[in-house]
């Protein structure tokens, strides 16, 4: 009896003092694939294996568990990234890290292993890994925050070998939710390799990534501002989120770093608040908005609905077809095509074909992704949000808020050449911006002197298909819409519904330039 009732009353001291110090949940798997080659046949590179090799002890001190894998061939790459895919599916955060050649075809990411036997463009799908790859090991482990790090723009010799293969990386078009993506270089240019132990972009990481009180996105903006000062604007860096919450590789100690969080939480709540009275006086009174870095003029287009397209023609205009209602939300857009000066003010060169012309004439010769790298420089060094417009909220505008009106300012031919740029008045080049008259709501050239890029996604059955509220175009595909029409064009395609595409990636067009929105608070 008195054993029972000790074992009883052993069995109540253990459950209290189970109940006075709760167990320990286990800590959240960090988890890390860290490749780097080098020891290419073709074009050897100095740092690959030095940055995978020390970004893997810095995760490693950072609590990841690290796979570290250095010089593999393609059999080698591919069982690793399936494996970390495996892996993955307990849960918690992955990182994948890839040092060494990396080259686009066509708009898809290729990393290059080591032993790689390219001797045509078609061997590069069989010989190498595609990057996309890696995002669907982590979509379909739905672990939840993923981040993905390439330094894999270094230059190689296929670019100019082969007729679709572009230098640097191209944008990546869709990612798993919570992930962070990270290119060392601007979409479509190179990164440097370096002269010292690890490439300038590996060098950055590993410093400011062991900063305690960091979030990711601050993280990565110091590794850019150092590469910028680095490399004398050479190389720029360029991420893309779809994180939600806040992810630090060593979180703050609250009691040291108190003060700074104060400090920036109140920088933070008053630069929102002013921002958020700005942008409500210019939706209450005023109508304009100027960017503090380029001067670029942005006009308030109020929101509303509208008959998109156009029932006439054959041809291109039946991708216009059918008429059909879309509502659009209020936005600021730019009242001039950006100009050569703006672009050079931003990226530190001018790609444009006419330079000649001046830098109040439009920029030109470029690729959307070469765009995506200007926005996010110029939304970087702004501290405002910009973007391509949709195809809804260009022909919204450049029909004066959803008018029947068949070229912007006007539908009769005989008055074009008062508000349009195009084949009969030009001399076969392009002009400076804002020299016709604007249309009704004070937009210049949005009939003629360039194409101009929108975000959307081309597709032939668009009008047939898109939702009623502001779309999106397509769902996917590499194909991207331009609007407007240009100086080398007949009046029929400088049109405010006529749609044309280039691919992603496409570059080289003297007559293809852009114009941005500015978003007002969070809307897309």
């Amino acid at each position: 009896m008195k054993s029972v009732m000790g074992r009883m009353i052993l069995v109540s001291l253990l459950f209290a003092l189970m109940q006075a110090f709760p167990a320990q949940a286990a800590p959240e798997q960090r988890l890390a694939l860290v490749i780097g080659n080098a020891v290419y046949g073709f074009s050897p590179l100095k740092n690959p294996v030095n940055d995978a090799s020390d970004i893997a002890t810095s995760l490693q001190k950072l609590g990841f568990t690290v796979i570290l894998k250095k010089n593999v061939n393609i059999k080698e790459m591919e069982a690793s990234i399936e494996d970390f895919g495996n892996r993955l599916k307990r849960g918690g955060v992955g990182l994948f890290y890839f040092a060494g050649h990396g080259l686009q075809v066509g708009g898809v990411n290729y990393l290059i292993p080591v032993g790689a036997k390219i001797d045509k463009e078609s061997d590069i799908k069989y010989e190498a890994v595609d990057a996309g790859k890696i995002l669907d090991e982590m979509a379909n482990a739905a672990n939840g925050f993923n981040i993905v790090i390439l330094d894999a723009c270094r230059d190689n010799p296929f670019h100019q070998q082969f007729r679709s293969v572009s230098r640097g990386l191209a944008i990546v078009g869709s990612a798993p939710k919570g992930s962070y993506i990270s290119y060392s270089t601007s979409p479509g240019q190179v990164a440097l390799d370096g002269d010292g132990r690890n490439s300038p972009f590996a060098a950055a990481l590993i410093k400011y990534m062991k900063e305690p009180g960091w979030t990711i996105e601050q993280v990565f903006k110091n590794v850019r501002h150092r590469l910028s000062q680095d490399t004398l604007g050479k190389q720029v860096p360029w991420e893309l989120s779809s994180l939600e919450g806040d992810f630090f590789f060593i979180p703050g100690n609250k009691s040291s770093d108190y003060s700074r969080e104060l400090s920036d939480s109140r920088e933070t709540i008053a630069a929102r608040t002013k921002q958020s009275t700005k942008e409500r006086s210019f939706l209450e009174g005023g109508n304009t908005y100027k960017d503090p870095v380029t001067d670029m003029e942005f006009i308030l287009v109020q929101g509303g609905c509208f008959q998109m397209g156009d029932s006439f023609g054959d041809g291109w205009a039946d991708q216009e077809k059918p008429l059909h209602e879309v509502c659009v939300d209020s936005y600021y857009l730019g009242k001039y095509e950006v100009t050569q000066g703006q672009w050079k003010k931003i990226m530190g060169t001018n790609p444009a074909h006419f330079k000649g012309c001046g830098e109040n004439c439009p920029v030109e010769s470029i690729s959307w992704t070469d765009v995506q790298s200007f926005i996010a420089e110029m939304s970087n060094q702004s501290g405002q949000k910009y973007r391509l417009p949709t195809e809804a909220e260009w022909e919204y505008a450049a029909r004066e808020g959803g008018k029947t009106i068949k070229w912007a300012g006007t539908s009769i031919e005989s008055r074009l050449d008062e508000y349009a740029w195009h084949e009969a008045n030009t001399d076969d080049r392009v002009r400076p911006v804002g020299q016709k008259k604007p249309n009704a709501l004070g937009f210049y050239d949005m009939s003629g002197n360039v194409w101009e890029w929108t975000g959307d996604i081309y597709s032939e059955t668009y009008y047939q298909k898109s939702p009623r509220e502001n779309p999106r175009g397509a769902e996917e595909g590499k194909r991207r819409t331009l609007r407007g029409g240009s100086w080398m064009d007949k009046t029929s395609s400088v049109r405010t519904s006529i749609r044309y595409f280039f691919w992603e990636h496409q570059q080289g067009f003297r007559n293809v330039g852009l114009r941005l929105v500015k978003q007002i608070g969070n809307s897309n």
